[in-house]
């Protein structure tokens, strides 16, 4: 990958001027070095320069823009307070930190610990997935286990979505990075299970779920899902990549059985793991866990 698709990619990549411009526009240097950054990335992505940079000059058309945008927002807020945020019905939403990123859309947080902004990260309506999740599980009243939508709207082009969660919940991927090693088998049962659990209750098979999309609460041994998978089919196949993501080496059966288990529906797949998890470890009981 040249330059300039690299370029294309961090741009298209991008939901906040925070996301390609460090700094506050308030600052000096900070202007400055935003200014040189802008100038560099139009030089690269231009489209009148895009057979020359050797892209394809529509990526570079769409590139531009977002470029565009997400500069006049950063130098905007110099005037409107120098923070980044998203404007609502009724109120504006802070954006501060990026918490995790998925391919369709980013989540930062805000200045409530249970209120986050999951922004779109392309100009299509990257966060649909996340009122999928939270309708489907509405519907069969488990709203404990997903998103609450408080709020939505359009910034830049990209479609958002404010919603709340429960405070103390770690995402998958944040688990994976705590251990490198994997998984105890016990400890990934509460986790699937309960996973399976909401397959089952909305009848989808797999969900396309991954490290991102599946929040736990250590303590209580909660699991949310903030949205159904990247795509418009609810059903791409990722539960068996979950348990080899998550689980330590040695713990075969529990693959095995997430391998060979796709075709079951989802109320026979949750029959047999619990079969399963008898077989292995006996009666349930609960297991601390910690991070």
């Amino acid at each position: 990958m040249n330059e300039a698709a690299t370029a294309i990619e961090t741009i298209l990549g991008a939901t906040a001027p925070e996301d390609l411009f460090d700094g506050a526009p308030a600052d000096g240097d900070a202007a400055r070095r935003a200014r040189r950054r802008y100038r560099t990335l139009v030089a690269l992505v231009h489209p009148d320069r895009a057979a020359a940079n050797g892209v394809d000059p529509a990526e570079a058309q769409r590139a531009m823009a977002v470029l565009t945008a997400l500069y006049d927002r950063w130098v905007d807020a110099k005037v409107d307070g120098g923070e980044p945020h998203v404007v609502g019905r009724d109120r504006a939403y802070p954006i501060r930190k990026r918490l995790r990123q998925a391919p369709r859309l980013s989540t930062y947080a805000t200045d409530e610990d249970d209120l986050f902004i999951a922004i779109s990260r392309s100009v299509d309506n990257g966060v649909r997935p996340l009122f999928r999740a939270e309708q489907h599980l509405s519907d069969v009243h488990m709203w404990g286990f997903g998103p609450r939508i408080v709020d939505w709207g359009e910034a830049a082009g990209r479609r958002w979505a404010a919603y709340r969660l429960p405070e103390g919940l770690r995402s998958l991927r944040e688990v994976r990075a705590a251990y490198p090693g994997g998984l105890d088998g016990r400890d990934w049962a509460w986790m699937a299970r309960r996973l399976l659990m909401v397959f089952d209750a909305v009848d989808v098979t797999n969900g396309a779920l991954g490290l991102d999309s599946v929040l736990i609460h250590p303590v209580e041994h909660g699991v949310v899902v903030t949205h159904w998978g990247e795509g418009a089919a609810p059903d791409a196949p990722a539960i068996t990549q979950l348990f080899d993501d998550m689980l330590a080496p040695d713990e075969d059966r529990q693959r095995r059985f997430a391998a060979s288990s796709d075709g079951l529906s989802p109320r026979q797949r949750l029959y047999e793991y619990d079969l399963l998890l008898r077989a292995l470890y006996g009666p349930r009981r609960f297991r601390p866990f910690t991070l």
